[in-house]
């Protein structure tokens, strides 16, 4: 079996097993640190195309999110059919990114549902959840498993930008106390939540791909 050219540097190195597989985990997340950086710079000449709409309902910024999470949700859901031990998790994780795929559409679904709007989309974690219940059996050792990878780094880095970030600080109130009768504000107020949801959701998506490779480790 012929050796990657990663393995082959570390070999020629005299690297041990856990050095190698602690430079690995750096190249790994050094790559994602430069696709965010790649994606915020992209947003600039984002901006310069389509100016204050970038951040408006239906805008470009939200059509961005809406495909990583239309994407993301695949690649669980295709984990989930070729990983029969871990499929609880797994369609738990695709359930929360269509239920937040139906959430970033609320604008629409306030039209065409009135009644209901977006809400039925709690429909989908929920359901997530039941299941999780139902295959408690193997649980346990799914979730700890889970906890110790870096696909959790990575979703955790996301709850911290989604919350903490795009909720707290986007938050409309905190955006009134701070720049009072500014015409800019509803532009500013969107510029940092859709910014930090984007973010957030590159995240999951990294981190729907770290558990693949996770998987993958795993099955060998």
């Amino acid at each position: 079996m012929l050796e990657n050219p990663v393995d082959k540097l570390f070999n020629f190195l005299h690297f041990n097993s856990q050095e190698k597989t602690t430079l690995a985990n750096i190249i790994r997340f050094v790559i994602y640190f430069f696709i965010l950086l790649f994606l915020v710079i992209g947003l600039w000449a984002i901006t310069k195309h389509y100016g204050p709409n970038t951040f408006a309902e239906g805008g470009a910024i939200e059509n961005i999110q809406l495909a990583l999470l239309l994407i993301t949700s695949f690649i669980f859901l295709k984990e989930s059919i070729q990983y029969k031990l871990y499929q609880p998790l797994l369609l738990f994780f695709a359930s929360l990114t269509i239920f937040a795929f139906i959430r970033e559409q609320d604008a629409f679904f306030e039209t065409i549902l009135p009644f209901i709007s977006w809400k039925f989309a709690w429909f989908f974690p929920l359901l997530g959840a039941w299941n999780l219940f139902k295959k408690r059996k193997n649980l346990r050792k799914i979730i700890f498993s889970f906890l110790n990878s870096q696909a959790f780094q990575l979703m955790f880095m996301a709850m911290i930008v989604f919350i903490p970030l795009a909720q707290c600080i986007g938050h409309r109130p905190f955006i009134v106390d701070a720049m009072k009768s500014s015409e800019n504000m509803i532009t500013v107020r969107r510029l940092i939540e859709e910014t930090m949801e984007l973010v957030a959701y590159v995240l999951i998506f990294l981190s729907s791909i770290e558990m693949y490779l996770g998987l993958i480790k795993k099955e060998k």
